[in-house]
């Protein structure tokens, strides 16, 4: 993770910069830009290797740095840069992001083609397989034409690759919400993940959102495996910079016009990640933390007000049973000493608004939901399949269609619709 940050950040902050290489006398100033830019990505690695001083001097490079210095390129120079190397200015933080999901589209493109290349070479290599298997379910999660556009807005080709993708314009939007997952989630989920980002972006629509709000679907960290892992804090003290890094990318790209709400959404493991990025971040300005089957909060982070949000809520389904074995060292964040506002998850005949029946995050798709689709093929016996489709169809997660924890995450984040929330016990 942290080379990531470290080599995606130094080196684009170093073309942009323009830190000088010595030029001959007389010369025109030659900046490490005009060197890299000439260079393939194995001269590249090379050169930075060769100059350690960089990373240390340029790691934390400010993002209304980074802003300043891209704009006041020409249209010519920006579009050479997102030529040339892709991958750093689709992940640099102030880079505005139009420019940085085709920055990140090409260097998809180039993953894909490489990864398919070594799977030929190395057909038993399953890491390769399973890389490959995610960057294709991102490529896959882009396509066709969708309501919003989808913009993928960081890449990080790691092992696993992490990814995010943006419902809707995060230059112009005036409401804009990150979506963050808990344990299990890796970007060969993005398909399904984002899904969940479509649900809310759609349900905020319904309780009067603007039209110009996005959605962000955030798989920029490594999430842990289920398991006894997600009762640790490793996971999420490593994830909690990189979110603080998007948010704070978010608010360089808009300093002259602000959205009206930034918002972010957590659920399972990602609420203990999330809190972490916004107690130890003050200046981010975060309109709404809604936090849904907690896996809990550290009890360094003593109440709600330490999160330093205008508005903090928490939700749990009776039904569900896995959120609690995350808290065994961790506190909930609906208990009264905490502070956060309760909401309502488990359903409102009334209102016709589903009840959540487990720990999941998102259930439905139109994909999960067709019988004929391969998410089904391996049931052949009939009478099984019913059954288990039919089991489908009764259950909900958290940020499924129709649910009331849909509903009050969208009006928890939808400044002004507050007075529809449906409060919890």
């Amino acid at each position: 993770m942290m080379r990531r940050v470290l080599v995606a950040g130094g080196l684009v902050a170093v073309a942009l910069i323009g830190l000088l290489v010595a030029p001959a006398a007389g010369a025109a100033p030659i900046t490490t830009f005009d060197v890299l830019k000439a260079m393939n990505d194995e001269q590249q690695e090379a050169y930075l290797q060769k100059h350690p001083e960089l990373l240390i001097r340029l790691a934390n490079t400010d993002p209304d740095a980074v802003h300043d210095d891209w704009a006041s390129l020409d249209a010519a120079d920006r579009e050479d840069a997102v030529e040339t190397i892709p991958e750093i200015i689709g992940n640099l933080d102030g880079v505005d992001y139009r420019d940085r999901d085709r920055a990140n589209r090409r260097a998809l493109r180039q993953a894909i083609a490489k990864a398919e290349r070594q799977v030929r070479a190395h057909p038993d290599d399953e890491l390769t397989k399973r890389v490959l298997g995610a960057l294709t379910a991102i490529q896959k999660t882009l396509k066709g034409k969708r309501t919003p556009a989808r913009h993928l807005i960081t890449l990080s080709l790691d092992r696993p690759p992490l990814a995010a993708i943006a419902l809707g314009d995060l230059d112009k939007a005036s409401e804009i919400t990150f979506v963050v997952p808990g344990m299990g989630t890796y970007t060969d989920d993005m398909q399904l993940w984002t899904q969940s980002a479509q649900n809310l972006y759609d349900e905020q629509g319904e309780v009067g959102a603007s039209k110009r709000r996005a959605v962000v679907s955030w798989i920029g960290y490594v999430t842990p495996p289920p398991g006894l892992d997600a009762a640790l804090g490793d996971y999420a003290a490593r994830g909690a910079p990189l979110l603080t890094d998007d948010l704070r990318g978010v608010n360089a790209v808009r300093v002259t016009s602000p959205p009206r709400s930034l918002n972010v959404v957590a659920h399972s493991y990602g609420t203990t990640t999330s809190a972490n990025a916004l107690a130890d971040a003050s200046d981010l300005g975060v309109y709404a933390f809604v936090m849904l089957g907690s896996a809990g909060i550290e009890s360094r982070i003593p109440n709600a007000a330490a999160l330093h949000t205008r508005h903090s809520y928490a939700g749990e389904a009776d039904a569900d049973g896995e959120a609690r074995f995350g808290r065994i060292t961790r506190r909930d964040p609906r208990s009264p000493s905490f502070g956060a506002t309760v909401i309502s998850v488990d359903g409102d005949e009334e209102a016709d608004l589903l009840p959540v029946t487990g720990h999941a995050p998102v259930l439905h798709s139109p994909w999960n939901d067709d019988p004929l689709s391969s998410a089904w093929s391996g049931i052949t016996d009939t009478v099984l399949f019913e059954k288990k489709y039919a089991e489908h169809l009764a259950h909900y997660g958290y940020l499924d269609a129709y649910t009331e924890s849909l509903r009050n995450t969208a009006v928890a984040t939808t400044p002004g619709a507050d007075r529809l929330l449906l409060r919890g016990h």
